[in-house]
């Protein structure tokens, strides 16, 4: 099997992986917590089943499709970086992979719901720095997870050449051997 397509597989797989898990985790806790708020760890962090009909923390609220747009526009654009730099370093691809995942489960909540299903407190935060934190889910921790490695990538890993064309694409030309 081709270098290219094998990389692809697994990339595919780590994106389905990284979706199903937001996805699953949404909907387990919005059928075993349904309502109220629920402390897992005292004063550190709680579940409470939030409908967010905006973005992070509350910005576009009621522009649902303002966000559906902005979003698939960013997933195509990763998908794009993703498909026509192949050979881009691992590191780099990994932070789009879970920052695209991440995407995709807000996105499929808005389009299936009309909102996102929130339900990580992080009462921690309140209780030491007296931030009212918004609440949030498993793709924001993958979307700001995506962001930290890329930050630490293009601070401590980016070499010059990483995004030349030499390094070949997925849809045409000649691959880097």
């Amino acid at each position: 099997m081709n270098k290219t397509i094998k990389k692809l597989l697994v990339e595919t797989a780590v994106l389905a992986a990284v979706f199903l898990t937001d996805i699953a985790s949404k909907y387990l806790v919005f059928h075993l917590f349904d309502s109220g708020s629920v402390s897992v760890i005292d004063g550190i962090f709680s579940i409470e089943c939030v409908h967010n009909y905006g973005a992070s923390f509350g910005l576009f609220e009621g522009n649902k499709t303002l966000l559906i747009v902005l979003t698939f526009v960013e997933c195509a654009i990763f998908a794009f970086v993703l498909l026509w730099r192949p050979n881009t370093p691992h590191v780099f691809r990994f932070s789009m992979l879970l920052i695209l995942g991440g995407a995709i489960g807000n996105l499929f909540d808005r389009l299936v719901f009309g909102f996102v299903r929130d339900f990580i407190c992080y009462d921690f935060l309140y209780t030491i720095f007296g931030i009212n934190f918004a609440v949030g889910n498993v793709a924001d921790i993958y979307l700001v997870l995506g962001v930290f490695v890329l930050i630490i990538y293009i601070f401590f890993g980016y070499k010059e050449g990483d995004f030349s064309k030499s390094k070949g694409t997925l849809l045409g030309g000649r691959y880097a051997r």
